[in-house]
């Protein structure tokens, strides 16, 4: 049913294209490739890039009336973001199969993640976003502990060309308002980009469903020569949620809430010493602070109520010094140090410290042969000492035909709390080794009328180890180890399998259209549940992991059929999955759904002088109605309309 939904949808969608095909230009029109940067921290062409990319532009996410990070990545192969129900819910991010903290997620080449891996997506927005790198793979040796299977950096605005400024409005379906406004100026010399935005809803309940996220960007840069080059970035998060539903998704609580202030922050410089030497240092900081409570509904209220602030924070250095070899090889060396710390609630605060040390090599060889090759060493306070390392390959065999491979280890660290927790209920095992991961993925790509149509395909495989799991009543012959009083309930017992295949064509004959498609087909396995908890536990052996489809798919159009009016559809297919039902403690299967988004665009009045231009937006959510639950008994929300305007001067 849900797949001939998602196929009648995808039927529909390209009826659009030959409005614009009359406009459209010379077949010899050659497509561009977006430069990359994330994979391997030196800029490449995404065509030449050795590893599996995405790479979504902050006009395209404006165009299609995109907000969260979180829709943004639904139309990314190999990513699924399940949402805990109504808007500021927790969204979780699993990529290619792994777990949710198996992710980084950087803005401005710093971590937003706790330490240990934790994103939550829910309060993440493409509000003045230049571009997100999507990354597919192992990248630990780059970007250290989390980045098992992949890495997603957001690159806010720079500022450039002359002084701009914008304002935007709009409100909509379930109470939906927002307002937007940015402005920036910039040469080669030096720029700046500031933004602030406001997002709030009623949300999809009766009572208790509010959200409000309130973001602010700011950024400049400064070169003062042609070999120096300085920029400084900042982001502030203020957001709240109403959640109206116990852990089973029931509607039956009035005062549960969550919080979340976080700031992250950065200043990155880079000095070129002649023409084959260059060093930078990044500095990164994050400092967050979450409160997630359920207050008593009334005096005396015998509910498991709770109020649990907690605080993290991050400072890092990382300084790299890259020599160019040769023209067509880069050789890279860098340290990183970083200071971590959580405080929750009225435990004492905790705090780690990372020393880490990588090399990297990349080149190629007469135009035909890309290659990365890169090992790193970290060395945790907690945790001591551990090695990852990764190798890939890109051959051009014909003229627009590519193969590519890569293989590599990574691994996720331990929490605070799953090193040093003292609570009654959850002790922590200083004992505890990084969860580790060893992957390999192989692909091959086929360009057509240069770059017009390009097609792709990757198979991934990984296995993942040592994966942490609580255990409520540890054994004897594991509880007579340590003393009667410090019995942790933590251990490296688990693993599991994911493998599958990533499936994209892409086709832009002209700027008037394009469309792209994919297809990603995942299995996954627990190979080793190590406590076997019962059908909700998490990991049950031979079961797949909890909430990652076997089968999804996702189509895109983009139309321009005249020069004021830009149109964009957008279909997407999430298949059936493993879930569990706590309210009565049996695992299930979450039916397949399929979502249907429609946005447009007009320009009413264009730019001139002294007179700014005036656009109409528009954008229809779950344009089908589709009822569906992205986690087993959380509603999701209806078709929803958001229409609003937008003046640039």
């Amino acid at each position: 049913m849900h797949a001939t939904r998602f196929l009648l949808a995808a039927s529909l969608l390209p009826l659009a294209a030959p409005v614009a095909r009359a406009q459209q230009p010379a077949a010899d029109t050659a497509q561009l490739h977006p430069v990359v940067v994330t994979a391997t921290r030196v800029s490449v062409s995404q065509a030449a890039s050795v590893a599996s990319t995405t790479v979504i532009t902050g006009s395209e996410l404006r165009a299609r009336g995109i907000t969260t990070v979180q829709d943004a990545l639904r139309d990314v192969p190999g990513i699924d973001v399940p949402r805990t129900g109504s808007f500021g819910g927790q969204t979780s991010l699993y990529v290619r199969g792994g777990q949710g903290d198996y992710t980084q997620v950087l803005v401005d080449g710093v971590p937003v993640n706790d330490p240990g891996g934790f994103i939550d997506l829910a309060n993440l927005t493409t509000d003045d976003v230049e571009r997100i790198e999507v990354v597919r793979g192992p990248a630990s040796v780059l970007y250290g502990a989390n980045a098992v299977t992949g890495v997603i950096q957001i690159f806010t605005r720079r500022g450039s060309g002359p002084l701009r400024a914008s304002l935007a409005a709009g409100g909509g379906s379930y109470g939906a308002r927002e307002v937007r406004g940015a402005m920036g100026a910039g040469s080669d010399r030096a720029g700046f980009a500031l933004a602030a935005a406001h997002h709030g809803t009623d949300g999809i309940y009766a009572f208790n469903s509010a959200a409000r996220n309130n973001v602010f960007d700011a950024s400049a840069r400064v070169a003062p020569d042609a070999r120096t080059a300085l920029r400084a970035s900042a982001r502030y998060i203020d957001a709240a949620a109403h959640i109206a539903t116990d852990f089973t998704g029931a509607v039956i609580d009035s005062n549960q809430f969550h919080t979340e202030r976080r700031w992250i922050g950065s200043v990155e410089g880079s000095r070129r010493f002649g023409d084959r030497l260059e060093a930078r240092v990044l500095l990164g900081a994050t400092n967050g602070a979450t409160r997630d409570a359920d207050l008593p509904d009334s005096p005396g209220d015998p509910c498991f109520c709770y109020d649990a602030p907690k605080t993290t924070y991050r400072r890092s250095v990382d300084a790299r010094l890259s020599w160019s070899l040769s023209p067509d090889i880069v050789l890279s060396g860098g340290a990183v140090a970083e200071r971590q710390r959580q405080h929750a609630g009225s435990d004492a605060p905790l705090s780690r410290d990372l020393r880490a040390y990588y090399a990297q090599g990349v080149g190629t060889v007469r135009d035909v042969l890309s290659w990365v090759v890169g090992a790193r060493v970290d060395d945790n306070s907690a945790f001591g000492t551990f090695g990852t390392w990764r190798a890939a390959a890109a051959w051009r065999v014909a003229p627009g035909t590519s193969v590519r491979a890569s293989v590599g280890t990574a691994f996720k660290e331990p929490t605070f709390d799953q090193v040093s927790s003292t609570s009654p209920f959850a002790r922590g095992n200083p004992d505890l080794r990084p969860e580790r991961a060893r992957s390999w993925d192989a692909g091959v790509e086929q360009r057509v009328a240069r770059g017009a149509l390009t097609l792709a395909a990757t198979y991934f495989h990984q296995r993942f180890r040592d994966m942490i799991q609580y255990d409520a009543a540890p054994s004897d012959s594991v509880a007579q180890r340590y003393p009667a009083d410090a019995v942790p309930n933590y251990f490296n017992v688990a693993a599991a399998l994911a493998d599958g295949v990533e499936l994209e064509a892409r086709v832009s004959p002209s700027p008037r259209w394009s469309a792209t498609a994919s297809y990603t087909r995942l299995r996954t396995t627990v190979v080793d549940a190590g406590v076997d908890g019962g059908p909700t536990a998490p990991l049950v052996t031979g079961a797949p992991l909890l909430r990652r489809p076997a089968h999804a798919a996702s189509l895109a159009l983009a139309v321009r059929p005249a020069d004021r009016v830009r149109l964009h559809a957008d279909a997407s297919y999430v298949g059936r999955r493993a879930d569990a039902n706590f309210a009565d403690g049996t695992r299930v299967e979450d039916p397949a759904y399929t979502l249907v988004a429609l946005a447009a665009e007009l320009d009413v009045l264009r730019r001139a002088a002294g007179v700014p231009s005036l656009t109409l937006t528009a954008r229809l959510d779950n344009a089908l109605d589709e009822r569906y639950d992205a986690i087993f008994g959380f509603r999701s929300p209806g078709r929803m309309l958001l229409a609003g305007a937008r003046l640039e001067w």
